[in-house]
């Protein structure tokens, strides 16, 4: 005998209360997490809101400054200091020597009074350590965000999001849908939330991998949150049948109603064919183009991360900033980490140049009127 599935019809009242209040716990739980994430990484440029700036900042850090400076002066913990004067205790001993002794004196009872609530290793072991001297050093030396530091809250991130959507996906399979499509809707959201990790610590090198960061981390939330609303849906709605009673004559003009639509259908199923044979040599042909652009770009945003560091000389640097600002202002970005440039030239258009002569052979064929002569 062919061994039969349980779905959500099959199971009680009591286990669908159980599992509603679970899954929606979990997506209000969601929804905070986002919320303090937005606040945890807002204003890290100085700007307000929340942006890919902020999460490049984040992992890569700032090059103006170290990250506990960025995060105190602009940054999301500007606000928890008492005032401006031991902001600018703290960014002066950034700034000097950093030595233990005007730590102890000066700096740990600001901390202690305004920061050390949360950035406690026994409280939220997944922030920096800003109780002892060696955790401060680790966020007042380096401008990326530590390994130690990322491994550690890498391994408590996969732990516990792994085992939320183990058991949003159990019961999801519950759901009476294409199982092709159900096995895909279950697997995303631990593809997402693999490639969501290990992109932090490309992004600590590479900061324009902070757009997979953000891309991936979408995808994790968007497909979780379709397994939560799915298995609602299919728990509460779709199988309430209520009964009705008809008399003969409403059976009757109701079988009707139904071998009208019937037909109805039948034939706008064969006029649907005959405009999808006509239509699917346009469709494929758009496909095939597209297809073939996303293998592009896909070939030059892999240049631009293997591409070996470019040597440029100080005139050379001058050449490529006013080159890339001449791009910038015809409407065409520019990313450079130092090892190339990308060049956007549409949002499924991308271009990688490695050396300044191809750089300026690229200006020279565009059209003049697309560039804005610099100030």
């Amino acid at each position: 005998m062919e061994k039969r599935c349980l779905r959500f019809q099959d199971i009680s009242i009591s286990e669908k209360m159980l599992y509603s209040l679970f899954l929606m716990t979990i997506g209000i739980g969601y929804l905070f997490a986002l919320t303090h994430m937005y606040y945890t990484h807002q204003m890290r440029d100085g700007q307000p809101g929340m942006s890919i700036q902020d999460v490049m900042i984040a992992y890569y850090g700032s090059q103006d400054q170290t990250r506990l400076g960025s995060a105190i002066n602009g940054g999301p913990m500007e606000p928890n200091l008492k005032s401006a004067d031991e902001k600018e205790k703290i960014l002066a001993w950034l700034n000097t020597d950093k030595s233990q002794t005007t730590f102890e004196q000066i700096i740990s009872p600001i901390l202690a009074k305004d920061c050390t609530y949360c950035h406690n290793p026994d409280i939220n072991p997944g922030l920096p350590n800003l109780t002892t001297y060696e955790g401060v050093m680790e966020v007042a030396s380096a401008k990326a965000a530590s390994i130690p530091g990322l491994v550690k809250v890498s391994h408590i991130h996969l732990f516990g999001i792994a085992f939320i959507l183990l058991f949003v996906g159990r019961i999801f399979i519950y759901c009476r849908m294409n199982i092709t499509l159900k096995r895909i809707i279950v697997v995303i959201p631990f593809l997402s939330m693999l490639i969501d990790t290990l992109s932090w610590f490309v992004t600590r090198n590479h900061p324009s991998f902070a757009y997979v960061v953000v891309a991936s981390g979408a995808m994790m939330g968007l497909s979780m949150g379709a397994q939560i609303l799915i298995s609602l849906y299919q728990m509460w709605v779709e199988t309430f049948h209520p009964k009705f009673y008809l008399s003969t004559e409403q059976l009757d003009l109701l079988n009707k109603t139904i071998t009208t639509l019937q037909k109805l259908g039948l034939r706008a199923i064969t006029n649907g064919k005959a405009y999808f044979l006509k239509l699917a040599p346009i469709f494929w042909q758009s496909f095939t183009v597209l297809a073939r652009q996303i293998v592009l770009n896909i070939f030059h945003t892999t240049q631009y991360f293997l591409h070996p560091k470019l040597t440029l000389s100080d005139a050379d640097q001058l050449k490529s900033t006013q080159y890339m600002q001449l791009l910038s202002n015809a409407g065409y970005p520019v990313f450079f980490a130092g090892n190339g440039w990308l060049i956007k030239e549409a949002a499924l258009t991308w271009q990688f140049i490695g050396t300044l002569d191809d750089l300026e052979g690229y200006l020279e064929r565009l059209p003049a009127k697309q560039l804005v002569p610099l100030g």
